[in-house]
């Protein structure tokens, strides 16, 4: 599989400010990352601690809290929504991760190198269980 940018925009949950740039679309990282220096700057607040475990098998302490996303699949759409980011200590990282992609409900196009937005709806529970496991 290649390696793709995609033109993102990160912001405080608010919308009072957002930062936008082109972001690797990663689907082996579980949650986005950008520098923490930056989510602080946009007054994103982390919420909990997190070990991750990086391509190479290192592992990462950080936080993680929750952004606003605004992606843009081409000239004239986008899709926006709230996803977990992790705070990485590196001021390099910039990350479009698996969850973000799965909150803004983004498919990967590999073969054209970009994002697709599937507009299906969200499925939900249609009926009870009873005592015994059956319907």
């Amino acid at each position: 599989m290649g390696i793709f940018y995609a033109r993102v925009s990160v912001g405080s949950l608010d919308g009072s400010s957002a930062h936008e740039t082109d972001a690797l679309v990663d689907t082996g990282a579980t949650d986005s990352a950008f520098p923490a220096a930056l989510l602080s700057e946009l007054g994103i607040q982390p919420d909990q601690p997190a070990t991750y475990v990086t391509a190479d098998g290192s592992e990462v302490e950080c936080e993680y809290g929750y952004a606003r996303f605004t992606i843009a699949l081409d000239d004239a759409q986008s899709v926006s929504g709230v996803a977990p980011v992790a705070f990485w200590p590196d001021e390099s990282a910039q990350c479009i991760g698996a969850t973000t992609l799965q909150y803004l409900r983004l498919v990967v196009d590999m073969p054209n190198e970009k994002l697709v937005h599937v507009r299906m709806g969200r499925r939900g529970w249609a009926g009870r269980l009873d005592q015994n496991g059956g319907a």
